[in-house]
């Protein structure tokens, strides 16, 4: 009877690795599509091309929290970003564009052109990006303009070339990469979902996290906008123990943060573009109003942070 027991133990953990094998393998195809066309859209990476990984602690609270911890999640995404774009242009799949649209002589002049600019910005990215977050994350204004400017140039140098192979196909070729596009949005998301109940199980049952997926440039002004707006002063006040000349510093940083949330939800587009020349104006539109809020509050945030003694400024960075 024990023998049939781990007979049947063993066949299900095989058919569990199966799945979860084809699971994945359905991922990576639809991520192809992702990297060109969805910028800013979820995926994995693998360990080898990952930058430095985040600390998870530090991720689920900046995604969930507000003060201290919200505002250096969103600074630790745009660092973190940098880098993966890099990434993201080295896995553009132009041997599935060339499929797709069949290309002829100029238009496959014109995608290898595309591929020379994507792997140039992909050299310039990890040259130029920041390599290390700094410490504290929450406090470096400088590393936050070099990694949005290093990415806004690379995506620049991409943007003419994307633009004119995205020109030389016609309404045939351009609408058959689109569907690809939306049935591949349309299934990752879905397995996104899957993804995430999974991740929730494993919390629950204190698993840690050793993945995680790369957010790119998702959802940052939406995260910076939320964290601007979401001081929590009276748990600041209370449990980081302001004095008082600290506490006319703090609500000089949260009356600063509502005009420049403001501005920020105006300047990021609301709408997300279809085509692939569209995503990288758009992203680089998102990356300067990210850019312009940062150094529009970084000097009252500087005025506040630097009031805090060392004790204080842990249990700001820690506050939910």
């Amino acid at each position: 009877m024990s023998r049939v027991l781990i007979l049947r133990a063993l066949l299900a953990v095989a058919v569990s690795l199966s799945l979860i094998s084809n699971a994945e393998a359905r991922r990576w195809r639809l991520w192809h599509f992702h990297v060109f066309f969805g910028h800013g859209y979820s995926v994995h990476s693998s360990d080898q091309d990952r930058p430095a990984r985040i600390d998870t602690a530090l991720e689920m609270a900046g995604a969930r929290s507000q003060g201290g911890a919200a505002f250096g999640a969103a600074i630790h995404q745009v660092l973190r970003g940098c880098l993966e774009q890099a990434t993201d242009f080295r896995r553009w799949p132009f041997d599935e564009i060339t499929r797709i649209v069949a290309p002829d002589d100029v238009q496959r002049s014109a995608l290898e052109a595309l591929r020379a600019s994507a792997a140039a910005g992909a050299e310039r990215l990890s040259a130029d990006c920041p390599q290390d977050d700094p410490a504290p994350p929450w406090a470096r204004a400088e590393a936050v303009e070099r990694a949005i400017d290093t990415a806004t140039s690379a995506l620049v140098a991409v943007e003419s070339p994307m633009q004119e192979f995205y020109a030389t196909l016609d309404d045939e070729q351009k609408a058959r990469l689109l569907r690809d596009m939306m049935l591949s949005h349309s299934q990752a998301r879905e397995g996104d979902r899957t993804a995430e109940r999974s991740e929730r199980r494993s919390r629950r049952r204190g698993d840690s996290d050793a993945g995680g997926e790369a957010k790119l440039w998702a959802g940052i002004c939406e995260r910076l906008n939320a964290a601007l707006r979401g001081w929590p002063t009276r748990e600041i006040e209370r449990g980081v123990r302001l004095s008082e000349p600290q506490r006319v510093a703090f609500y000089k940083l949260v009356n600063s943060s509502l005009p420049v949330a403001d501005a920020l939800a105006t300047g990021c587009p609301a709408e997300t573009a279809l085509t692939p020349p569209g995503r990288i104006t758009q992203t680089r539109a998102r990356l300067a109003a990210v850019r312009q809020a940062i150094t529009a509050i970084w000097p009252a945030f500087t005025e506040f942070y630097e009031a805090l003694d060392h004790g204080q400024k842990v249990r700001f960075a820690g506050m939910r």
